[in-house]
């Protein structure tokens, strides 16, 4: 069978509707009544970002736990499926559904703010690479956790670290390691494409913005993979 992990990870979304419309509807949920409320574009943008890289995160790094609890990833295995391989398929196929689901509340954020077309075609590349940064962060969090509960704490902890250093709750000062930090961090182009679309202006699609995050993320899954 073509990419199992991929297949399964999918299949079982779709047939759980009931975990699907709550994976949808939460976030909504959370997203709409700021969206929709008078709060400056600068707290809504990291109240969103906080939000989108905490979803992928904890979705990718608690479902590998149990996974790896109950033996699937070791019959996985069993069935010549490459560990590194298994986990490219885990970290894209979440990253998918992560992005199938959070469309509903991107989607609000453009309609609500009157995001221009210019700031939702930076959004999109964003959205992408940080829900791939974030289910990475997951299944090396949960390489490194013994238990759902160590997961869980790995995945909040070094999350939040990660949106620190992006930039998400305050502007480093320009030339220090800080900067630095926020130029290679994958969920910087998250943050800065939510900040425009949530009426704080901002550049339109910069390439630029995307390229040391985007090498990054592949250093991380060469590592989680290796």
């Amino acid at each position: 069978m073509t990419l199992p992990v991929w297949r399964t990870e999918w299949l079982t979304a779709l047939r759980r509707r009931r975990l699907l419309l709550l994976n949808t509807l939460i976030p909504l949920a959370f997203v709409a009544p700021i969206a929709l409320s008078s709060a400056p574009a600068v707290h809504a943008a990291a109240a969103f970002t906080v939000l989108f890289a905490l979803f992928g995160t904890f979705g990718s790094s608690i479902p590998l736990i149990r996974d790896d609890e109950s033996g699937l990833l070791r019959r996985y295995m069993l069935t010549g499926v490459h560990p590194g391989g298994l986990l490219l398929q885990h970290v894209f196929a979440n990253a998918a559904l992560d992005l199938m689901e959070l469309a509903p509340s991107v989607l609000v954020i453009v309609v609500a703010r009157g995001s221009s077309a210019a700031h939702v075609a930076m959004v999109v590349p964003a959205m992408v690479l940080g829900l791939v940064a974030a289910n990475a962060l997951g299944a090396l969090t949960a390489a490194l956790a013994k238990s759902v509960a160590e997961g869980a704490l790995f995945s909040a902890v070094s999350a939040l670290l990660l949106l620190h250093w992006a930039g998400t709750f305050r502007t480093p000062v320009p030339g220090t390691w800080q900067a630095t930090l926020e130029t290679w961090n994958p969920f910087r182009p998250l943050h800065e494409s939510l900040l425009g679309a949530a009426g704080a202006g901002g550049p339109d699609l910069d390439p630029a913005l995307f390229t040391t995050p985007i090498g990054v993320t592949l250093a991380v899954l060469l590592v989680i993979t290796g």
